[in-house]
């Protein structure tokens, strides 16, 4: 074996064996870092990538440039990935030597790997260099009057500060017509409130401007408040009376009530009033009388009051007619003669509750003259009548004139 190994011939062909495993391995370990390259690079699109601006930000404004743009990278693979992930490189436009009006410039890109290649969508953009302006605005407060609960309603709202500086592009603060700070709220408000509000600069359309405010927000203080009105209170009696009773007054304790509701409502209330059936009471009475809410007011006071009823039976009057007119006194030798009545009768009228009357007649009342001491001859004579209680009469004449004689001797 040693022999065999020492002859040169066998190192020869054992070198060349080397040589050639050698050789064979370097080509494929070559061909596969080629396809490997090849396989491994690849493009992708970089969406939105911010827009960078450079220029003289204290005596200048420049418009026109997109905030976002894509930008597509080549390379290879893991350069690609990583950079869209990190986006660690700027896309920039250089204005530091730009005249002011109106210029096309191309984007550009710093600190991207030199491993890649990029294009920026778009390449270019029209831009615009205009002076910087700054002017002071008063800041107007709106509010919904939607957001007000029920019945209250807004005074002019205030503003702290009044006024703001306002800084962009000249012509963007030429178009500037309203600066506003809305006020919002999540809940129904009733009461005064104050609130941080952003400030809105808009042109004569209502399209938002694009300039510095400063300060950003205002506060912004709405009074709320609740309109109210004094009006008095009546009745309204429903139903009818009971039998035999007058309902001499029905009053309220108080005579007037406070309501309190939008102006508009208010205005149109002059009174409110208060339902009370009657029919119900016989005599004096004092209640508590809720007042209902007409719509759209949403406060009342007091919500109760008392209403006080006065009472008296039903008075009537009844006239009889021809009603016998009786004499006592008279002496049995005198003959007595009406003069006046004719026929002795008179009419009486009285008058009395319903109650009182209700069994009354011609019957239950006597008329009478004392003739006592009356000598013959004409006398007129008073005359009284004899009644039940409780009631008041009145005669058709009060007194009567008769003619006394003496009756003959025969005669008695």
């Amino acid at each position: 074996m040693d022999k065999f190994m020492d002859n040169k011939w066998f190192i020869r062909i054992v070198a060349l064996f080397l040589a050639l495993l050698l050789y064979i391995s370097v080509s494929i370990e070559n061909g596969n870092k080629e396809k490997d390259t090849r396989q491994k690079n690849e493009n992708d699109v970089v969406q939105n990538m911010p827009v960078e601006v450079i220029y003289d930000q204290q005596n200048f404004v420049v418009t026109g440039v997109p905030e976002t743009v894509d930008v597509t990278i080549d390379g290879p693979k893991g350069f690609v990935r990583t950079t869209k992930n990190l986006k660690n490189f700027t896309v920039y436009i250089d204005l530091t030597d730009a005249e002011l009006g109106k210029q096309r410039v191309k984007l550009k890109l710093k600190d991207l790997s030199d491993k890649l290649t990029a294009k920026i969508s778009p390449a270019y953009v029209t831009v615009t260099v205009q002076e910087k302006v700054t002017k002071e605005f008063r800041v107007d407060a709106e509010f919904n009057s939607n957001l007000l609960a029920s019945g209250f309603e807004a005074e002019t709202p205030s503003v702290e500060p009044k006024t703001v500086k306002i800084t962009g592009a000249k012509d963007v603060i030429d178009q500037i017509t309203y600066v506003k700070a809305t006020v919002d709220s999540k809940r129904k408000i009733s009461s005064t409130i104050t609130r941080d509000a952003k400030v809105q600069v808009l042109d004569k359309s209502l399209n938002k401007l694009n300039v510095d405010v400063d300060p950003e927000t205002v506060e912004v203080t709405v009074p709320v408040k609740i309109p109210s009105k004094t009006v008095p209170i009546t009745v309204n009696p429903i139903g009818d009376e009971k039998e035999g009773i007058v309902i001499n007054s029905i009053t309220t304790i108080p005579k007037n009530i406070k309501i309190y509701g939008r102006s508009d409502v208010l205005k149109s209330i002059d009174a409110l009033s208060v339902d009370v059936d009657i029919s119900k009471y016989d005599k004096d009475t004092e209640l508590d009388v809720p007042i209902k809410v007409p719509k759209g007011i949403n406060k009342l006071e007091p919500e109760i009051v008392k209403v006080r009823i006065s009472t008296s039976e039903k008075k009537e009057e009844k006239t009889f007619s021809n009603i016998k007119v009786s004499s006592t006194g008279l002496p049995d030798d005198y003959t007595m003669e009406f003069l006046s009545p004719k026929n002795g009768e008179v009419d009486l009228t009285v008058n009395g509750t319903t109650k009182s009357l209700k069994d009354i007649s011609a019957s239950s009342f006597d008329i009478l003259m004392d003739l006592s001491g009356l000598s013959p001859g004409v006398h007129e004579v008073n005359l009284k009548v004899d009644r039940p209680k409780d009631i008041t009469w009145e005669l058709s004449k009060k007194k009567a004139k008769i003619r006394l004689t003496e009756k003959e001797s025969g005669d008695i």
